[in-house]
């Protein structure tokens, strides 16, 4: 090519992509803090602030898009591959900066607000979510795929697709008590609105501990044997159904241990508000209906 061929078709290239940038509407929504949050035209440049949120921009079809991730950042693989400029002790601000994002996505229960106001003087739009519900899922997804222009319809239908077999799956049959472990040392439940006591009650079971106070409150034995549950559900506080039974072989004096009622769901389809939580609460309602 010539040199005023090569000058004449960079002119034309550059043309293109300006009045590509010009015709990009802006993107404005509400986030969970009530802020609206606005951005010249469809996001390409995201880092999301908790794993959850990365796997819901790649579920988006936005995975391309994400250039920085939080630790733990672990599906789908590719993310894997990004670089991590948050963890638990905090955001490297500098390393964020320097990725350029036109968005970041943050959760609401991590996210300082002094970190939010640093963010924004940089004049880097943040969408602070909160997940509680099962119903915030595809909420969340929807969200991402506004802003990055993207098309989730599909997939939206297939995870109310599962949730509607699960549904099914327990639809006439009594509600059992149950004690939901997430962790064994300590022993840790979930407690108030949150999406995997949603996974409970789709799937015909009822956690006697829903009213603790906080979030993830620590449970003593003494009051796990004087509650005797009829079922202990383990959503992911173990690596393996084997491991989760074998931490519970000692507690025969529980009846649900020495009845065999012990259902185990993996941690990544049930700790995640993700799509991959329809496949959680599936597993989670095949198990009671064994213990049932």
């Amino acid at each position: 090519m010539t040199l005023p061929a090569a000058i004449g078709a960079a002119s034309a290239l550059a043309a293109a992509l300006a009045w590509g940038n010009a015709g990009a509407a802006p993107v404005a929504q509400r986030d969970d803090l009530g802020r609206t949050v606005e951005i010249e035209a469809p996001a390409r440049r995201i880092v999301a602030l908790a794993p959850f949120l990365a796997e819901l921009a790649f579920s988006a079809h936005a995975g391309d898009r994400v250039v920085g991730v939080s630790e733990h950042s672990d599906y789908p693989e590719a993310a894997r591959r990004l670089p991590q400029v948050a963890s638990a002790a905090g955001i490297s601000m500098e390393s964020l900066v320097a990725l350029k994002p036109d968005l970041v996505l943050a959760w609401q229960d991590t996210m300082r607000p002094v970190d939010l106001a640093r963010l924004e003087g940089f004049h880097i739009p943040v969408f602070v979510a909160q997940a509680r519900s099962i119903f915030d899922v595809p909420r969340l997804v929807k969200v991402v795929a506004r802003f990055a222009d993207t098309n989730v319809d599909a997939e939206l239908e297939v995870f109310q697709a599962k949730l509607a077999s699960a549904r099914k799956s327990s639809e006439g049959q009594p509600r059992r008590p149950a004690f939901l472990e997430v962790w064994h040392q300590p022993l840790t439940t979930i407690a108030g609105a949150h999406w995997m006591n949603d996974a409970l009650e789709i799937c015909g079971a009822r956690n006697l501990l829903k009213d603790l106070e906080g979030v993830a409150p620590i449970v003593s034995w003494e009051t796990l044997y004087a509650l005797d549950p009829p079922v202990v559900i383990g959503a992911g506080s173990a690596r393996d159904a084997g491991s989760f039974r074998a931490q519970w072989r000692d507690r025969e004096a529980l009846d649900a241990v020495r009845s065999g009622r012990l259902v185990f769901v993996e941690a990544d389809l049930i700790q995640r508000p993700t799509l991959r939580l329809a496949d959680g609460v599936l597993q989670l309602c095949e198990g009671m209906r064994k213990v049932r």
